[in-house]
């Protein structure tokens, strides 16, 4: 079991996202990563420019998929489910 409240993890996994966002984007590309607590799980929005947008998503989805993959093994010891969406 976790020490973390939901708005601790919810910050850590803002983060990791955050990291993972500008390590595939140029350091020109700006984007937001925002974080939400709802009542049942954890979500998380990447804002990314529509001309970027690629970048984070790769082909066929398989960057979006992976970071998902990872955010979600990051978020196994809280037991909440953490949703990303990529928005504009």
């Amino acid at each position: 079991m976790s020490n973390h409240t939901p708005e601790d993890a919810l910050n850590s996994y803002v983060d990791l996202v955050r990291f993972l966002a500008s390590s595939l984007l140029d350091e020109d590309v700006e984007f937001e990563v925002r974080g939400q607590t709802l009542r049942d799980q954890l979500r998380i929005e990447l804002a990314v420019e529509e001309s970027h947008r690629g970048r984070v998503i790769g082909r066929g989805g398989r960057i979006a998929r992976a970071m998902r993959t990872l955010v979600e093994a990051a978020a196994v010891p809280n037991h909440l489910p953490v949703v990303i969406d990529i928005v504009d």
